[in-house]
Formats: C-alpha cells, structure tokens, sequence
C-alpha cells in the first residue's frame, strides 16, 4: 500500500494518479470525500483527515510501503500564526510516522528549504526537512522543487480584467519552471522503486528558467495577446491587493517576505541544471494542456 498527503493538491494528485495508472494500491488522504472521488473511481483507497490530526495520520500511515508527505500550501488566508499551524502539521506527520513504523518516505520540499529563516512558508518546509531527518530508520528522500508553472494561473484574473500580468517579483529574476505533473511522476518513480537510503535530497529545476517578464510574453503569445507584458507591483500594491482578496496581514507578511527572498536569490537553487535534475514538461506544453484550457474556463465565467 502506498500512502499520499494532500492527494487533492496539484503535486498530490500527480503522485496519486501515477501510482493508480501503474497499478498500484493506493491510499489517498484528504479533508473531503467527495473530492477524493476520481481516485476512489480508479480503485483508492479514501480516508478522511485533518492534517494536524495525529492519530488519523498514524491509523492511515499504517501497513504503507512508503508515503508521500507534504506540507499542504493552502493557506489560512484569516490566520494570524501560520507558523504554528505548519509546526502542528509536523508534529502529526512526524509523530504518526514513527507510530506505524513507516520506513520510506518522498517529502515534497522546495528551492530555499537550505535557509533556516527569511523565506516566508517555505521555512517550514525547512523544518519538515530537518524533522523527518531526525526519525531513526527512515529512509526520506527530498525534493526540492523550482517555482510551479501552475502557480502562473493565478494571473490569469489580471489579465481578463486589466490585460496585464502583475506582482511583486522583479521581472528579469530567472526561476526554474517546473510542471507539477512531472514532481508527482518523480515522486511516484521513487516511492515504487525505494531507490533512496537515509536522508537524500533531490533538486528539481523543472524544463527552463524563465523570468516572470519573460513567461508572460510566450503566455500573451498563446492566448493572441501579442503585447501582454509583466508589470512590477510595489509591496504596497501588493499588499493592498491580497487585503482585498480577504488575506490577514500576517499571512501578507510572510509572503512578501518569500517575494524578497526571490527577489535577492536569497532563495536559489544550489546545483546547477543538469540532465539530472531537468524534467520534461516544457512551458509551451503547459501552456498549452493547462493554461490555456483554465483561462477559456474563467473567460467564458
């Protein structure tokens, strides 16, 4: 039996579905049943959870011949302590993986889980790193991913509204563009084939480097907007922009501070690209099979 976290997330899903494809008993963990439906079709195992939920984790771990943990990104957007949250979701997570005596572990981690401070939510995946290090006789492998193409979709409101792409990142800051649907297949590999001992790390660059300015351009491309450019918000404009969508400041704070991380490459990668740790998925690929598809949904709404 394999075990997967957050399996309704983007990387969650991806590791579920590979797993089903090849054939694979699979366990799927999530807040919500019904969400859990399209892998339940497919022959999952469902079981309902909180992921601070100690002895739920522990009941759902048991039996497994490797799990796929991940510190689910979703933010309490009214949470005025995040940190503590992502600490109690550790605390389950490790705690219910020493209880079921689980011995293979794939964590999804991220570029700048080396930094102990200063990164915003990723500094939690830090410590999930340096917890599941800490399980005696656990074999944990770590993947330190690049920026999620996925995470571009969130523009595409800005450019149905104002034709333009925006944030807060500088817009010539290269970042190593990588598909979810390829860390679940990595994730997938490792956990069928337990070709990791003790405690690995494994960077992930994803198919290219692109600056945000320069991913907009091959969007607008696509999408017959031949002029879409990338315009740098202020953090006050920013901030100003996610009080609207109903985020605490706390929250605001620690995501400014992940956007100056990037911005100084105080969150960088640490290997340089290689065939090793490039993947397949292109940008034009996901423009294509997931941009595009999202962003005639939302126009059409």
């Amino acid at each position: 039996m394999y075990v997967v976290t957050g399996a309704t997330g983007r990387t969650g899903s991806a590791v579920a579905n590979y797993l089903l494809d090849n054939g694979q008993p699979v366990r799927v963990i999530g807040r919500n049943l019904e969400r859990l439906t399209s892998f339940v079709r497919k022959g999952a195992e469902p079981f309902i959870s909180e992921p601070t939920d100690e002895a739920r984790l522990s009941e759902a771990f048991s039996g497994a011949e490797a799990v796929y943990v991940m510190l689910q990104p979703n933010y309490i957007i009214t949470s005025n302590d995040f940190r503590t949250y992502q600490k109690s979701v550790i605390n389950a997570i490790t705690s219910a993986l020493e209880q079921a005596e689980v011995k293979n572990v794939v964590s999804l981690s991220s570029w700048g889980a080396d930094k102990e401070k200063d990164t915003g939510p990723v500094t939690g995946l830090h410590l999930l790193e340096q917890r599941l290090n800490q399980i005696e006789q656990l074999n944990v492998l770590h993947l330190r991913s690049g920026y999620f193409m996925e995470n571009l979709l969130s523009q595409i409101k800005n450019l149905l509204f104002h034709d333009v792409a925006r944030g807060p990142f500088l817009p010539d800051v290269q970042f190593p563009m990588i598909s979810t649907r390829d860390i679940g297949r990595i994730a997938g590999e490792a956990m069928l084939k337990g070709n990791y001992q003790g405690r690995q790390i494994r960077e992930l660059h994803g198919s290219c480097n692109l600056s945000m300015s320069e991913a907009v351009v091959l969007i607008g491309k696509a999408i017959d907007k031949p002029n879409l450019s990338y315009i740098q918000q202020t953090e006050e404009e920013a901030r100003e922009e996610m009080r609207m969508d109903g985020f605490s400041e706390h929250i605001i704070g620690l995501v400014l501070e992940t956007t100056r991380a990037l911005n100084t490459k105080h969150i960088r990668m640490l290997e340089q690209r290689s065939f090793e740790n490039t993947t397949p998925t292109s940008f034009e690929t996901f423009i294509n099979e997931v941009f595009i598809p999202q962003y005639e949904k939302e126009a059409q709404i």
